[in-house]
């Protein structure tokens, strides 16, 4: 079932596409991660998609619903942290909580111990807020994002200023919502391959392109002393010229064992992200 289609989604202010002829859809339970340039139009498209800015032409339908003619019921399964909400300090993380489930209509006050459970934070729920970490702020401002149960979550650069257990704890979490739609953007590339199922490249407002992401492929890179009979032996899983891979791990013991056994001397091997690569292919390196 799809969750969300968005078909020739355009944005012009003055002469410029801010974004120009977006189109894709996401099925029940997929992950999309987007990916681009400071100034892609990252935000704009998530901010769009959930009604915080009109589009100039195209269309928005989420859970079935035209987000132009009907917002109110296609917006009601959405959850979405663009910027992180406004939280009180002086008030705990519950009661933090306990505001934003007043905004909604119908959710039990057990929802907010569902998501105090759900983001990790019991233990912590009645302390005040100014004395969360980074991590856990960002935590509870994802839990804001669900109170509602959406079938879609949007959020934009949630891995921004965590440290690595919060990067793990956020992303362990994003996997744990099972049957969740979630579009993400992150500049943290290898993140964004862990966490979703496709990509989708942006470029000044343009799809550049969409890829699934293969989770049991990894992609190494040889440094050896013979590089023509290393060509070879590595050719039926080569990516390019240089002596790069992408295979599973079944795959890179039995190449290892060849390389071994022909007597290539094995200087190093690097394990290298996919995505980046084809990032920097598709992209380039420079911010806008």
């Amino acid at each position: 079932m799809k969750i969300i289609e968005v078909k020739n989604l355009t944005k012009k202010v003055g002469k410029k596409n801010l974004l120009d002829n977006i189109s894709f859809s996401l099925e029940e339970g997929e992950i999309l991660g987007v990916v681009g340039k400071n100034g892609s139009g990252k935000t704009t498209l998530l901010k769009t998609i959930v009604g915080l800015i009109h589009p100039t032409t195209g269309e928005i339908i989420i859970n079935g619903f035209d987000l132009k003619k009907d917002y109110e019921k296609a917006i009601k399964n959405v959850g979405c942290m663009i910027e992180v909400p406004i939280m009180y300090d002086y008030l705990s993380g519950k009661d933090n909580l306990e505001i934003y489930r007043k905004m909604f209509k119908g959710i039990p006050k057990k929802r907010v111990d569902e998501i105090i459970k759900l983001i990790s934070l019991e233990g912590s729920e009645y302390k005040k807020l100014k004395i969360y970490s980074l991590g856990m702020k960002e935590r509870l401002g994802i839990g804001v994002s669900i109170l509602n149960n959406p079938k879609l979550l949007i959020l934009d650069e949630p891995t921004n200023g965590l440290d690595p257990v919060g990067i793990k704890d956020l992303r362990d979490f994003i996997k744990s919502l099972n049957g969740v739609s979630v579009i993400i953007t992150s500049h943290m590339l290898n993140e964004i391959e862990n966490i979703c199922d496709k990509v989708m490249f942006i470029d000044n407002g343009k799809i550049i392109d969409i890829k699934e992401v293969n989770h049991n492929k990894k992609k190494y890179k040889f440094y050896v002393d013979n590089i023509p009979l290393t060509k070879k032996i590595l050719y039926p899983y080569s990516t390019n010229r240089e002596l790069e891979i992408e295979v599973t791990d079944e795959e890179y013991l039995l190449i290892s064992k060849e390389l071994i056994k022909n007597d290539i001397k094995i200087f190093k091997v690097s394990e290298t992200s996919s995505l980046e690569s084809d990032f920097l292919s598709l992209i380039g390196e420079t911010n806008d």
